[in-house]
């Protein structure tokens, strides 16, 4: 309205408007009226504000509503008042009325709307073959092309997206596609044309100047509501929600605001930090890493989360406090249903907390789903993923076992599961906080159980998992499948029948070749089997098996050098007995000769004698 007020004045009317019209324009006004207003200082003026003096404000307004086309932007402050208390009034008439308004079947308003279509076309004379023809002649000549508003070319590009790109880019389909444009573009000028000579004949006064008694009537548009007969539960509930529904408290969004911003992010098991780990690990080892990472998780809640959300309702008492009773003998009803609903969020948050590290740990391991299973022989390319689980081989004479054993490792992998649902427990509401003096036995967040479906859906398919992965490991102990005498004692009964049939030196020293070689070609098999989830460890059980075969090796060399031994000793038997002989000889000859002589070629055939045994063995 300032603006309004300051902008300058029209100018006067030339001296030859106050003459008589022309006659070119008796005969145009008296066929066809003007309908909108040549020269004007907005765009699309109707010519009927012609005759009127309005600023442009009032002028554009006066146009959206036939009954408030005498009104004055001045006067509106004067109406306001009273139109407010009215509408108050109507609205509670109308809400009062309302529960004793029954809904109206479909038939009944299909009813209604058949009495309103035949009282307006009571009301409304059909068009003349006349009123259609002046009607048809303002909507293509009496609005310019100028005085609209042109048409946004964000249409066009929505209406070619619904066509086929090879369509569009056909060079033949040019001159079609071009002509479907100006087609758009032709109608929506006719429709905004038609819509403002639909609206300026809206108007009684306009029709008559503009000698159109009555315009085509649209077809009728119906639309049936559905019967409504839950309205009074409706209004029921809604009142219950009122006053019980706590979740549009402004505390409900800054919670869950709280936990997206700083701890959504949190898991009982890192698994992303645990694939960073040398893997595979020993169960045990692998064990302690879960429930440290568990128990972190749990303080992080316990120690940080819980009291940042108790600090918050400290904070901003105002926004609760009203909950509370105003004194000893009022009800607490309200308060602690809105701490149940504060403790019902704070449980679902943890619970997603829950089923997320669940759902980590259960993809973690299910990236060896494919199972263990391999075609012989064991290629250890097979398996480049890195293992989680290192399970040792060892001897349990008379076979090879597992340890720990594949059972332990299920009910290892298993217990994992129930370790973070074990950490989730136990974690405060936030009344023990705010209200220490309260005891009671059910303040604690509520989280996943044991039982529930959902995390016994979790173990299923860890159990598959394990289950693909076992084949593997037991699959592999064939390769020692050919060492088994090493284990069955076997070995120790060939070497046993070996020695008794006395073979050769050369037959020994067979057999002891190739105890040497069978003990090469087990130093040399893997050390560790990856095998998917499992990674076997065959140190203990390679060097197990090596020191059986030595054990055989160094059996049979210490029967042979037994053997020289007892052969030696017959050999010094006999040599004592010649030297005896001889010494005999030489004694009854010194009795004959010098004896100094004697003594001498005694002295030099002494040693002699003494090293012929070991002259013999060689």
């Amino acid at each position: 309205m300032s603006h309004a007020k300051r902008l300058p004045e029209l100018p006067s009317l030339p001296a030859s408007a106050s003459a008589a019209p022309s006659e070119l324009y008796q005969v145009c006004s008296g066929c066809y009226p003007p309908l909108m207003q040549q020269a004007s200082w907005t765009l699309a003026a109707p010519f009927k504000e012609q005759s009127y003096y309005r600023s442009p404000s009032d002028s554009i307004a006066n146009n959206y509503t036939l009954t408030a086309r005498d009104l004055k932007l001045k006067n509106m402050h004067k109406l306001k008042s009273s139109s407010m208390t009215g509408m108050s009034l109507g609205s509670a008439e109308q809400r009062t009325a309302s529960p004793h308004n029954q809904p109206l079947t479909p038939e009944e308003q299909f009813v209604i709307m058949h009495l309103h279509e035949k009282e307006i076309s009571k009301q409304e004379k059909p068009p003349s073959r006349n009123d259609i023809e002046r009607y048809c002649y303002y909507i293509y000549n009496g609005v310019q092309e100028d005085m609209l508003a042109p048409q946004d070319k964000e249409v066009i590009n929505v209406i070619l997206k619904h066509i086929p790109t090879h369509i569009l880019s056909n060079p033949d389909l040019e001159n079609l596609l071009a002509s479907l444009k100006e087609e758009i573009k032709t109608d929506y000028h006719i429709g905004l044309m038609k819509a403002i000579v639909d609206y300026i004949l809206m108007d009684p006064a306009e029709r008559e100047r503009l000698f159109i008694g009555s315009t085509p009537r649209p077809f009728p548009q119906r639309v049936v509501r559905a019967p409504v007969p839950w309205h009074s539960s409706y209004e029921e509930v809604k009142s219950w929600n009122e006053r019980n529904l706590f979740v549009v408290n402004p505390l409900m969004p800054t919670l869950q605001q709280l936990w997206l911003s700083q701890y959504s992010h949190l898991r009982f098991v890192r698994t992303e930090e645990m694939c960073c780990r040398d893997l595979p690990l020993l169960p045990t080892e692998f064990e302690e890493v879960i429930r440290r990472h568990c128990v972190e998780a749990h303080n992080i809640l316990q120690n940080e989360w819980i009291p940042t959300c108790a600090s918050i309702f400290l904070d901003q008492k105002r926004k609760w406090l009203h909950f509370a009773p105003e004194n000893d003998f009022d009800s607490s009803q309200r308060v602690e249903s809105y701490f149940h609903s504060v403790s019902t969020l704070m449980s679902l948050q943890l619970r997603e907390m829950v089923v997320n590290s669940l759902e980590d740990l259960l993809a973690f391991f299910m990236i060896h789903k494919d199972g263990s299973d391999f075609t012989e022989p064991y290629q250890e390319m097979q398996f480049f993923v890195p293992s989680i689980l290192t399970v040792k081989l060892s001897v349990e004479e008379p076979k090879i076992v597992f340890e720990p054993p594949l059972k332990e490792c299920w009910g290892l992998m298993s217990h994992c599961f129930r370790e973070i649902l074990h950490h989730a427990e136990e974690l405060p509401k936030v009344e023990r906080f705010l209200f220490p003096e309260l005891k009671r036995h059910d303040l604690t967040l509520s989280t996943v159980k044991p039982d529930e479906l959902l995390f016994i859906e979790y173990v299923n398919k860890l159990e598959k998992i394990f289950e693909s992965n076992v084949l593997g490991p037991q699959k592999y102990l064939n390769v020692y499948r050919k060492y088994s005498n090493l284990l069955n004692n076997n070995a120790q009964q060939d070497i046993t029948d070996f020695l008794k049939e006395g073979h050769s030196l050369e037959a020994l020293a067979e057999k002891i070749d190739s105890l040497t070689k069978l003990k090469r070609e087990i130093a040399s098999m893997h050390v560790t089997v990856p095998l998917a989830l499992f990674c076997l460890d065959a140190v203990q059980l390679n060097e197990e098996l090596c020191n059986q075969t030595q054990n055989l090796k160094d059996r049979l060399i210490e029967f042979e050098v037994m053997e020289n031994r007892k052969l030696n000793k017959r050999y010094m038997l006999l040599a004592c007995m010649v030297l005896a002989v001889y010494i005999a000889v030489l004694n009854w000859n010194l009795e004959q000769e010098n004896l100094l002589l004697g003594r001498r070629k005694i002295t030099e055939f002494l040693p002699l004698c003494i090293f012929f045994p070991m002259y013999n063995v060689k």
